[in-house]
């Protein structure tokens, strides 16, 4: 019959363990949440800005030109469009 294997480990080494563990427990719980957000075909006007680091004033002038539909009282901005207004004044050397 094999015999299990034991180790002793350090109280202290152990508690850095777990806390490690926890800590990457919440960077993969992070990067989960950062995943399903990037899934998401339509932004609002505030998730917009953001993404495009505007004010809440500049999306309100150039929604429009961005392109939107204003969905349940909220101005809705679809992913393709918001990529589309960047490209066309991307320039490239």
């Amino acid at each position: 019959m094999d015999k299990p294997n034991v180790a002793i480990v350090d109280n202290a080494l152990l508690e850095r363990l777990i806390s490690k563990i926890e800590n990457l427990e919440q960077i993969v719980i992070s990067k989960l949440e950062e995943i399903q957000e990037a899934k998401k075909p339509y932004l609002t006007l505030e998730e917009t800005g953001r993404l495009l680091n505007m004010s809440e004033k500049w999306m309100h002038d150039n929604k429009f030109t961005i392109g939107c539909s204003k969905t349940g009282g909220k101005w809705l901005f679809q992913r393709k469009h918001i990529r589309e207004y960047v490209e066309q004044d991307f320039f490239k050397k």
